[in-house]
């Protein structure tokens, strides 16, 4: 609804294509009033609308409104993330660490829903003309050469971290995706096409919300992938306490026992385990059990350092927080839009902005 190729329901065509089941697709706007609360479900592939909002502080995007009044957004970053929320809508800070669109504001009244923690047009254009030029020709044999080009900046993992402390507070992976690009008025090249962009990454689901899936991604319990890099058979983080699991974005007790399991399809994995922002426990293998952890905010990452275009220092899968002994200021609503948010298949999520995200 601003300036994507295609419509809703091709986006929804390449999405199935993709294997994903949720689309959340931001159009540009302040806010964008018929983006905003749009809904469909076509091809078994549910899309949920949003809006990015050019601040003076950056790009605030949100989405799943019920309603958007017709006025402007705040310009203060604060009073704008109210007013999203007031609409029923989840607030996401963008663009993080972009060299063009970066956010500026990080005071400690910042209190959005979630934060991208990369976003794959930011690694573009961080890239070298040189880089950039060696992208251009290898695409055309190649849409996953752009791998070796992915990265999550230190800073973006630190605001994530430091935020954190204050409140529960999601990270997500993003891209924007246009259906290609325009050139001049009379011509457009579909590259990358919506499928192609979601088919690089995304966010893991669990099958317990294939009904509502937006409810996973409100609450924190998903995990961002480089699917370009391949998706593991089975991913687990959870923490156990007696009888009862916690899963991301809950909050278990102190003492709780921390879990992880990896399963892939032959691939090496290394998974290190952050606690207040700091490295906690790094280990060569497919699973990770502690017994019992202290106080502290635990996410997961986890690495492939034998993979052949994915950088060994990059992430392949980053997890949202457990929060164990800790309850800071929640400042998610968990309840989700009384209009059902259906998937058939929410093993991933395509999140884009439109600039789309293959999550924004």
């Amino acid at each position: 609804m601003s300036d994507g190729l295609d419509s809703p329901l091709e986006i929804a065509r390449q999405a199935r294509m993709a294997r994903v089941a949720l689309v959340i697709l931001t159009d540009h706007g302040n806010p964008n009033p018929a983006a905003s609360a749009f809904r469909m479900r076509a091809d078994g592939v549910t899309i949920v609308g949003g809006s990015e909002a050019k601040l003076p502080e950056g790009r605030l995007t949100f989405f799943g409104a019920r309603q958007v009044p017709r006025f402007a957004l705040a310009s203060s970053p604060p009073e704008a993330i109210d007013q999203a929320r007031l609409w029923g809508a989840f607030p996401i800070v963008s663009y993080t660490e972009d060299p063009l669109y970066g956010w500026h504001y990080w005071e400690s009244d910042l209190a959005p829903g979630g934060i991208e923690v990369s976003n794959l047009f930011s690694c573009v254009r961080a890239l070298s003309v040189f880089r950039k030029l060696l992208l251009a020709l290898y695409y055309p044999f190649s849409q996953y050469y752009f791998l070796k080009s992915i990265a999550f900046p230190a800073q973006s993992f630190a605001r994530w971290d430091d935020i954190l402390e204050r409140r529960k507070l999601w990270g997500l992976v993003a891209a924007d995706a246009h259906g290609g690009f325009h050139l001049g008025n009379w011509f457009s090249a579909r590259v990358p096409s919506y499928a192609a962009t979601f088919s690089l990454a995304g966010l893991g689901i669990d099958r317990k919300y294939a009904s509502q899936p937006e409810v996973a991604i409100r609450s924190g319990d998903f995990f961002n992938c480089i699917r370009g890099a391949g998706e593991p058979l089975v991913f687990d983080y959870l923490a156990t306490n007696g009888a009862s699991k916690f899963t991301s974005g809950s909050t278990a007790p102190e003492g709780s026992a921390l879990h992880a399991r990896v399963q892939t399809a032959g691939q090496t994995v290394q998974l290190v385990l952050i606690k207040d922002g700091a490295i906690e426990r790094r280990v060569d293998a497919d699973n990770l059990d502690i017994p019992s952890v202290p106080a502290g905010v635990y996410r997961l990452e986890v690495y492939l350092p034998h993979h052949p275009l994915l950088p060994a220092n990059v992430p392949w899968i980053v997890s949202n927080p457990i929060f164990i002994g800790t309850a800071p200021y929640d400042s998610h609503p968990r309840a989700v839009n009384s209009q059902a948010v259906e998937a058939s298949r929410p093993a991933s999520v395509g999140v884009g902005s439109a600039e789309v995200t293959a999550v924004q």
